[in-house]
């Protein structure tokens, strides 16, 4: 190939590039965490020549005070105003993937590409743009990746990531958690999607309804890391209901762990307090997944059909003795194929409630009728789906 041709084939390249995207790196799971201190390369939709030093878009941006600043809230609310931290820069070809790890500014970009990854993921699951239940006021999100306080919150207008506070003294920004970051923006598309009920967010199960999707939409982001799908599987040898990284929600250190997914709490044996109260919705989501994962390996013989036989609601260490008998030896000799199962059950049901929270009415919501809703839309998304949906409400006193 001559001269002129290649650079001809180089800038056609380049140009292809443009259009699919920017890249960022981007942590699965805390960088603390075994097997997690190296970010994966992801592309959000956001072309470079529409990015700006911040980094910033048409829907988000970050501010990065320079002093301590306290937590907004009303009626102290974006935008933030005061002196900031020197942006994150784009390397010559527009990317993010060049900053360091150790900067500050890498708080930055990981924030705002974690926000944009999660929007994207879901964007592509509703099939449309998601518009900002805020945006008669701003425009754009605004994004504090650093607030010295053991939280992080979505408000109106904001995203605020604080720092996790471990035993031994040292801080885990949460803005290097993308757990943590995607049940936050998980709140702030629900309030997009369906919006905020007329007498406050404590009507009937809203505020729990919320917690258990925003944990949902968590998880199921996560499943959307190439190398975390590779490590969840590896870690449980294809064994989902095995405590890993997907039922894990907002992992941080050490051992601890804000809620999990797979649980065996039934609607009357919660408490009122919104989190515990969120849990049996979220367990359900959660065992679907795993019915529909675990129905995929059998149908395609990777797995024993016995499997199916196994309640997976409420299993014993026998059980689950049982349940990696029946996928170890075949994920390990068709790894890929188990991956590419989990990958059907994740979109299937995030289709399902991409779906659903749509037409959820705010100000009539309640457990029973957003699982009613999801059991309608999943018979449409694949029979199989609505079945057991339908079955894991019903054991979970929902339905």
């Amino acid at each position: 190939m001559r001269g002129a041709e290649l650079l001809g084939t180089l800038d056609r390249s380049n140009d292809q590039s443009r259009s699919v995207g920017t890249r960022f790196l981007l942590f699965p799971q805390v960088p603390h965490l075994a097997d997690y201190g190296t970010p994966e390369t992801v592309w959000i939709s956001t072309p470079p020549g529409r990015l700006r030093p911040g980094p910033e878009d048409h829907r988000i941006y970050v501010r990065d005070p320079l002093l301590d600043k306290e937590p907004y809230e009303y009626p102290y609310l974006p935008p933030f105003v005061g002196e900031v931290f020197p942006s994150a820069e784009p390397a010559y070809d527009g990317h993010f993937d060049q900053i360091s790890l150790n900067s500050r500014q890498f708080l930055a970009a990981h924030a705002f590409g974690a926000v944009s990854r999660v929007l994207d993921i879901w964007e592509s699951y509703l099939g449309r743009p998601i518009t900002w239940y805020f945006a008669e006021t701003y425009e754009r999100l605004e994004i504090i990746p650093w607030v010295d306080w053991n939280n992080a919150q979505s408000g109106y207008g904001y995203l605020e990531l604080g720092v996790d506070r471990a035993p031994d003294g040292r801080n885990y920004p949460y803005a290097l958690n993308f757990d943590t970051i995607a049940h936050e923006v998980g709140h702030a598309i629900l309030f997009s999607l369906f919006g905020v009920p007329a007498n406050g967010l404590k009507t009937g199960d809203f505020a729990s309804f919320h917690e258990a999707s925003a944990d949902i939409t968590s998880l199921l982001s996560f499943l959307h890391f190439d190398s975390g799908l590779d490590r969840l599987l590896r870690h449980c040898d294809g064994n989902l209901l095995v405590l890993n990284e997907l039922n894990r929600i907002a992992e941080l250190t050490g051992d601890r762990q804000i809620r999990l997914a797979s649980n065996a709490r039934r609607m009357s044996e919660v408490t009122a307090e919104i989190h515990d109260r969120s849990r049996p919705f979220t367990g359900a989501v959660f065992d679907t997944i795993v019915d529909v994962y675990h129905a995929a390996l059998v149908h395609e013989g990777l797995a024993d059909e016995r499997l199916l036989g196994i309640d997976i609601k409420d299993v014993d260490q026998s059980d689950m003795q049982r349940i990696s008998d029946f996928t170890s030896r075949a994920f390990r000799a068709r790894p890929f194929m188990f991956k590419s199962m989990l990958i059907r059950a994740r979109d299937e049901v995030a289709l399902a409630l991409a779906q659903a929270w749509p037409r959820l009415d705010a100000d009539d919501l309640s457990f029973e009728k957003a699982a009613v809703m999801v059991v309608d839309v999943s018979d449409r998304v694949a029979p199989m789906l609505a079945e057991k949906f339908d079955e894991n409400f019903s054991w979970r006193e929902i339905l």
